[in-house]
């Protein structure tokens, strides 16, 4: 009976937090995610700042900083996006400069990849 308790009074946290992070995105929105890659077999760019603007806009709505794994993602309202790299990490150049033109939709992720030339 005490193995029992014990292994309750273990789990019980572990399983309450785990329904907590599986809470879903408010309604009406989507995951927009960026990936920054270098090379003909992709790594990861650690670093790059990349701003995403309403389409049309002016403002910036986030900044996207990607992280080791070369990924970075925010929940944004259903609506059209552009991302654009803002900041090149020191010795890795852009391959092409255009902003990437996103539909983000509730429930799903919208993505969006920049491919970079490091040294």
């Amino acid at each position: 009976m005490r193995r029992s308790l014990l292994a309750l009074s273990v789990l019980a946290p572990l399983m309450i937090a785990g329904v907590a992070s599986a809470d879903p995105a408010p309604p009406g929105t989507g995951t927009l995610t960026v990936r920054a890659i270098t090379g003909s077999e992709p790594m990861p760019v650690n670093r790059a700042d990349i701003e995403v603007r309403a389409c049309g806009a002016e403002e910036i709505v986030t900044t996207l900083v990607s992280g080791a794994d070369g990924s970075a993602s925010v929940a944004l309202p259903d609506g059209c996006y552009e991302a654009r790299v803002a900041t090149v990490p020191g010795g890795c150049g852009l391959a092409d400069t255009e902003p990437v033109r996103l539909t983000v939709a509730a429930g799903t992720e919208a993505r969006a990849e920049f491919r970079f030339r490091c040294a």
